[in-house]
């Protein structure tokens, strides 16, 4: 078999004739390229006579080799792998082998797992427990320091020789930051849906408010035509800004340069001054009912015609609040105006009720006078997140004809709008209801639901802003007093225990307002 004698296997035989013991040992002969399992022992120690016993066992070491290989090219790939990687005993699932992602992704020892399952299982919230056990595929898990973390399994057989399922292997993926981003994903698409329905509600009720009053169709085309374009600067500063609010100067100097012939025509004098978001809406809005009425009747319509607008923080009742004071000089003399148009009730109603403060507008010779102040507290404006949109009712008759009758009964409206507040009120009163002034904040609901207990209530979800609260709801549940929700939330994000309250998504019909508080 062979050619010239191995000397590294000759003088293995040496040594065993000169001890007398016999040598097993796995040898290499690089000339067959084979790898031989020698058992050398002694057969005649006088005549220096060996005996070797040869077994080839080149395709075994080859196999272990291969073997080692690949459990070294497994031992690196594990180690550099983000996912954890495991082994389980496929009868008793407990953990034979862990990679060190594990313990990243548990924030436990990596030898944490090993043996019984339940320390695995440990980890698991109570109520994803079983459910992971029967099937591990995604479960929440909470780490030890505190942090509750979705992890993802994909498990599959490791078969033996016979092809029984010997053991499982898995891979766990740590994939909170994509839950969270689906998650977020649809919080920010709700939040566009909510604002698209917000600014169409808007629109639909400034354009048919504008209708009242309007001599002709160009000078409604003219005022709703301002007042859109008022609201677009109100939404593009809130969006500049980060919904942070605006600058007081920068809207004075934005809404009444728009209309002034030069900038001597007006004097601004006040310290510089951010606003609230809902208070940038508000105070823009009406800034341009005032220039518009100055432009057309006012200081603005003359050349010599001035405004002077000065403002000022002060302190009330321990807190923090802001005058402003609108002058006009040089106007053309009038009549005073016999009725409160837009822009007055803008001033005089909304204001108080938006921004609890108060506005006040009154014409003198020289030109019209507006004094306003409210406190400098945040609050969300109705164009940048999911407050609630606007209904429409104003200067008319709502047609209840076929509608059910109210009569009777008395309702509350909690709701923090004050045309969709004032408009619902007018419809409940057109069936026959006799409505409890409408509430803005929770605050005052709870105030006057202590007085009184309403025969119904129609409730805003999103009072002030924030998201949907629930506390006057459970309150009204736990009194027994009927009520319905306006929302323009998603409906999945109303406790279980109040699904079957009835639901108006934002913006709304009146009628069905009145029908549906007819049915509680």
């Amino acid at each position: 078999m062979l050619g010239a004698p191995n000397p590294r296997w000759i003088k293995l035989y040496g040594q065993a004739l000169d001890t007398g013991k016999p040598i097993r040992t796995e040898e290499a002969e690089p000339t067959l390229d084979r790898i031989f399992d020698l058992n050398i022992f002694t057969l005649d120690h006088d005549l220096n006579r060996v005996a070797v016993l040869f077994t080839n066992i080149t395709e075994r070491k080859r196999a272990e080799t291969a073997l080692r290989e690949s459990e070294e090219s497994f031992r690196q790939f594990s180690n550099a792998s983000a996912s954890g990687l495991w082994i389980r005993n496929a009868k008793t699932l407990s953990m034979e082998f862990v990679s060190p992602a594990v313990a990243s992704i548990y924030g436990t020892p990596q030898n944490a797992f090993i043996g019984d399952v339940e320390h695995w299982a440990a980890m698991i919230v109570p109520e994803d427990r079983d459910a992971a056990l029967d099937h591990i595929e995604q479960a929440r898990i909470r780490r030890s320091d505190g942090s509750f973390r979705w992890i993802r399994n994909t498990d599959f057989p490791l078969y033996d020789e016979t092809g029984v399922v010997e053991r499982i292997g898995g891979i766990a993926e740590d994939v909170t930051e994509a839950k969270m981003a689906v998650e977020h994903q649809g919080i920010l698409l709700a939040e566009l849906q909510h604002r698209v329905r917000n600014i169409m509600a808007i629109i639909r009720s400034t354009v048919v408010r504008s209708a009242d009053g309007a001599v002709d169709v160009n000078a409604y085309k003219s005022s709703l035509a301002g007042r859109l374009l008022a609201l677009a600067r109100v939404q593009t500063l809130l969006t500049r800004q980060a919904n942070r609010g605006g600058s007081l100067r920068g809207i004075l100097e934005s809404e009444i340069g728009a209309q002034a012939h030069s900038e001597n025509q007006y004097e601004l004098t006040g310290p510089d001054l951010m606003l609230a978001p809902k208070a940038v809406e508000v105070v823009t809005l009406a800034i341009h009912e005032l220039s518009t009425n100055a432009l057309k009747y006012g200081a603005l319509s003359v050349e010599g015609g001035k405004i002077s607008v000065t403002w000022a923080p002060f302190e009330k009742h321990g807190t923090p609040w802001l005058t402003i004071d609108w002058i006009e000089e040089g106007a053309p003399s009038r009549p005073p105006p016999t009725r409160r148009g837009f822009g007055s009730e803008l001033i005089e109603a909304k204001i108080p009720y938006e921004l609890r403060g108060s506005g006040k507008m009154t014409f003198d010779p020289g030109g019209a006078r507006c004094h306003i102040e409210f406190p400098l507290h945040e609050a969300e404006s109705i164009l940048e997140t999911d407050a609630p949109a606007q209904s429409r009712l104003y200067g008319g008759i709502i047609d209840m004809a076929g509608a059910p009758g109210l009569t009777g009964k008395t309702v509350l409206v909690i709701e923090d709008d004050y045309y969709v507040a004032s408009d619902t009120a007018a419809a409940l009163e057109g069936a026959g209801a006799k409505v409890i002034s409408p509430c803005p904040t929770e605050e005052n609901a709870l105030e006057l639901l202590e007085q009184t207990t309403p025969n119904a209530v129609v409730l805003d979800l999103n009072l002030g802003g924030g998201g949907p609260r629930f506390e006057i709801a459970q309150m009204l549940v736990k009194r027994g007093i009927p009520f319905i929700f306006l929302t323009g939330c998603d409906p999945d994000l109303i406790p279980e225990e109040l699904a079957n309250i009835a639901r108006l998504q934002k913006p709304i019909a009146l009628r069905d307002v009145v029908e549906a508080v007819s049915k509680v």
